[in-house]
């Protein structure tokens, strides 16, 4: 195995679903394996996560649901972003659920059910302000009604989404008070939503009157709050990243490191070399502001990070032999601490770890 790796624990994994599943009693969770599963490996999540007894898996696009179809996973798979019409045919052979909003992907999908013989389940999603897919709150009782016509098509439930749950308590409040307005518009019709849904990771933390009926868990299920300054200590990290150093030397001062020379060294200095770069997704933003952990120490990332290297300084630890294990990420260097060192967020830096890092699953 290449010795930069990502670890997996899976019992933490099951703790934090568990931990979810007791708050949320009898509604219903659904897990978030879209890009991979947050890079911890979307078929070995899917798997144990359904084995837990998950309500539903929410994938990003029709590839990643297909890609669990053909693991054999069978739990409800919803895309949660709108896919083009074109897509209609596999969405449905696939027997994945699709977030419709828009009047011709509803129409491409009652016409391949009708051509497959098949009722296709959908989620309608309504934007109440995220600004990115959604049909609008004007247009919404319309289109419901449309749906309720369609002889192919079954309405599963309405979604909508927060930008700002872990930031603006004022804003997310109106979003959740016109979801609310809507669907008991639609309820007085006789049009009745089995299933309601807008919380994310950041409302599940903060806002109970955004359950509803199905949350959507994505980051929290990892081990990873979604809010910077609140860290529920239930919920444990999931991932681990690793690697060992490949090779070791002392510079003199004036030598430079890295491409573009962006660390020269002012006294003797020993430099490691670890086997992980920015292809693996270690981002070249932390060149000469990142830092590692050998022997339990802190070790500077110094010069540029490179597509397959990156080089710590471990001059003021001791005994470090070529083949000594590398911490990159993990409870001490979470994902928020890398985040703020670049200016990014979590979900970036997880999802980013990419499949040229084999996963290990403990």
């Amino acid at each position: 195995m290449r010795p930069s790796r990502v670890e997996i624990n899976l019992k933490n994994l099951e703790e934090n679903i568990k931990k979810a599943k007791e708050k949320l009693s009898n509604k219903k969770l659904l897990a978030v394996v879209k890009a991979d599963a947050y890079g911890h490996g979307a078929v070995a999540v899917s798997s144990r996560a359904t084995a837990l007894g998950i309500d539903f898996l929410g994938v990003g696009i029709a590839e990643e649901g297909i890609e669990l179809r053909n693991a054999g996973i069978q739990a409800p798979i919803i895309i949660l972003a709108q896919e083009l019409k074109e897509r209609s045919e596999e969405i449905v052979l696939f027997n994945l659920i699709p977030t419709v909003c828009s009047r011709d992907f509803l129409e491409s999908l009652e016409r391949e059910g009708k051509r497959q013989n098949k009722k296709v389940p959908i989620f309608v999603m309504v934007d109440t302000g995220m600004g990115r897919y959604g049909v609008s709150a004007d247009e919404f009782i319309y289109f419901i009604k449309l749906i309720n016509n369609k002889e192919f098509i079954e309405l599963k439930g309405v979604m909508s989404h927060f930008p700002v749950a872990d930031s603006d308590k004022g804003f997310t409040q109106k979003q959740i008070d016109k979801f609310n307005e809507l669907t008991k518009v639609s309820s007085s019709l006789g049009i009745e939503i089995p299933i309601k849904s807008m919380a994310n990771s950041a409302a599940f933390l903060l806002y109970e009157n955004s359950l509803f009926d199905m949350v959507r868990l994505g980051l929290l299920l990892y081990g990873i709050s979604p809010v910077e300054n609140i860290n529920p200590s239930e919920y444990k990290p999931v991932m681990t990243v690793k690697s060992k150093i490949s090779f070791i030397k002392t510079i003199p001062p004036g030598h430079s490191v890295s491409y573009s020379r962006t660390f020269t060294a002012k006294e003797p200095t020993t430099v490691a070399t670890v086997p992980l770069g920015y292809a693996d997704g270690y981002d070249r933003s932390l060149s000469n502001k990142g830092w590692m952990m050998v022997h339990g120490k802190k070790a500077p990332v110094i010069g540029n990070v490179t597509m397959d290297t990156t080089m710590i300084d471990i001059t003021q630890i001791q005994d470090v032999n070529i083949g000594d294990e590398v911490i990159v990420m993990n409870k001490e260097i979470n994902a928020w601490e890398i985040a703020k060192t670049i200016g990014t967020i979590p979900y970036e830096i997880v999802s980013r770890m990419g499949k040229r890092l084999p996963r290990l699953y403990v």
